[in-house]
Formats: structure tokens, C-alpha cells, sequence
């Protein structure tokens, strides 16, 4: 039974890529017995809202995959799992940075994420001056299935190979993959959170497997992709749906806990600036939650 919990919103720094450019992060956590977690349905991702997973979630129905997110979560720290136990010799997984629109990055990932697609034409030009201020970096373009094969092709062919570590979901046709993964690694995201997308798991070619495990359900739901995953030889990234810091840690303990290798997708703790202080580059420290204005459940 649920004992508390509170709502908040929090304004991010840009418009995040989603439902036509969101600004504000609406959450919840939920607090059972001790334990945390939070709820926080992503608008133009999930498809329940943040009062339908949290009345899910009271119910004990768990029909939406926030809601058996957030279940899961409480299920661990209440039985103690592994991941869930203070550990002072814990460290940080490697992680991506997310760069979109007109920012240019950091050095301080190895790894770049860049959206591509929404101006086709500006797509290189951006990727090069991404390039050129990160030597050091390897790019991970995520096309949100909003090009043509052929117009994901120009862009590769117009990049230095080595520099590009993969290609998540850009076509518009999620068939012509198979053809893509011909010519440069492939991230499948979308194809993995619907039933009906196919894995291609007789295609050659690299592939690695890109988990939103907030959308994908509980904790046992996204151990079963990754144990598929490994299975066909495929490596795996965890990524976040903009959660919290606080849910960030969650995912970073569950990347090491199944000793998850390529950098992390979970670089996304800066756009919560007034969140309680929390250095995700180098220390992933117990967190407490903020001091929030808890109220009953009603």
C-alpha cells in the first residue's frame, strides 16, 4: 500500500524532443514501507499519463508499463536485491551525452548522442561541427524514424566511419534496416517497444539493442531483452525516458548489475539543474530525496 507520495514539475532547460517540444518533466514518487519510486510517463512516448499510472499503480492493477516500472522498483528494495544495497565501492557505468538542435556537446563523454531528422539538411553540417569540437568522440545518430534510407546513407557517407558507433531506428520504413545494418552498426529503440516490430534476428550486420526500461515495464520484463539480446550476441543500452536523477542511479546500479559494456544512454542528470546536487560524471552516491511537499494519497 502506498504510505505517500508527491507530485512535482520541473522546467528543463530546453524544450525536450518530445510531444512537439516539452518543457516542463511532470513526477511523481511513491513511497511504500521505506521504500521509493518514482512515476513519470513520458507525454508523446508512454502512452498513460502521470495520474493514470499513479491511480494504476494504487490499485495494484498494473496495466501501464510506468506503473510496473515503479512496482518493480519498490519490489527490489523491499527484498533486498543486490543493485538496491548501499555499496561505497560503486562506480559509475560509462555514459552518452545527449546533444539536440544547435548544442554542440561536451568532451566529457566519450560518446554523443545527436538527434537527426528534424532538419534534414542542417543534419551534416551540425555533425561535423560536433566532430570537430569532440576529437576524441563517437557519434550515436538517432533518427527517431523520420528519414529515408537513402537520406540516412548521404549522412554516413558524408561522416568519417570510425566515428560513427551506431545508427538508432532513423527510417521512416523500419523494413529497409536489414539494408542500413549493411553499411553501418543499427540501434533498434522504437522496434523493441512494439510487439508487433520485428528484431531481425536472422539479419547480418551489427546490432545493438537500445531499452527504455520505463517503457518496457518492470525490471523482470527488461531482464527478459536483455537475456534475448545477449542471446543473439548483441550488445545492449540502457536510456532513459528524461527521468530523474534519482531513477538515472536506478538504471546506471541495473547497467552494472548485468555488467552492460558500451557506454550508457543515461547521461541526462543536467537537464535537472535544480535538483539535489549529484555528480553522475564521477560518483554515484546514495540519494536522498529531495524535501518535497508530501501529501496523503487520496
Amino acid at each position: 500500500m502506498i504510505t505517500r507520495f508527491a507530485r512535482l514539475s520541473v522546467p528543463m532547460p530546453y524544450p525536450l524532443p518530445v510531444a512537439g517540444g516539452l518543457s516542463e518533466r511532470q513526477l511523481a514518487f511513491v513511497e511504500v514501507d521505506g521504500c521509493v519510486a518514482e512515476v513519470s510517463p513520458l507525454p508523446g512516448l508512454h502512452q498513460e499519463s502521470l495520474s493514470e499510472a499513479l491511480d494504476d499503480l494504487a490499485a495494484g492493477t498494473l496495466c501501464t508499463p510506468s506503473a510496473r516500472f515503479a512496482d518493480s522498483v519498490l519490489r527490489a528494495q523491499l527484498h533486498g536485491e543486490r543493485w538496491a544495497q548501499p555499496d561505497s565501492a560503486r562506480t559509475l557505468p560509462a555514459m552518452n551525452t545527449l546533444v539536440v538542435g544547435d548544442n554542440t556537446g561536451s568532451d566529457v563523454h566519450s560518446v554523443i548522442k545527436v538527434k537527426i531528422g528534424r532538419e534534414p539538411n542542417r543534419d551534416v553540417p551540425r555533425l561535423r561541427s560536433i566532430l570537430e569540437g569532440s576529437p576524441h568522440c563517437r557519434l550515436r545518430l538517432d533518427g527517431n524514424r523520420l528519414l529515408s534510407l537513402e537520406q540516412v546513407l548521404e549522412v554516413v557517407s558524408s561522416l568519417p566511419r570510425d566515428r560513427i558507433e551506431y545508427v538508432e531506428e532513423p527510417l521512416a520504413d523500419p523494413s529497409q534496416l536489414p539494408e542500413l545494418a549493411k553499411v553501418v552498426p543499427v540501434g533498434l529503440d522504437e522496434s523493441l517497444h512494439d510487439p508487433a516490430a520485428s528484431r531481425h534476428v536472422d539479419e547480418p550486420g551489427a546490432w545493438v539493442h537500445v531499452m527504455k526500461p520505463t517503457r518496457l515495464g518492470s525490471l523482470e520484463d527488461l531482464a527478459d531483452e536483455i537475456t534475448f539480446a545477449q542471446r543473439l550476441q548483441r550488445d545492449v543500452v540502457l536510456t532513459s525516458c528524461f527521468e530523474s536523477p534519482w531513477t538515472l542511479g536506478v538504471l546506471c546500479r541495473v547497467a552494472q548489475q548485468y555488467e552492460l559494456s558500451r557506454a550508457q544512454g543515461l547521461g541526462t542528470s543536467n537537464l535537472y539543474g535544480a535538483w539535489p546536487a549529484i555528480d553522475v560524471v564521477s560518483s554515484l552516491p546514495d540519494v536522498e530525496l529531495p524535501a518535497l511537499d508530501w501529501q496523503p494519497w487520496i
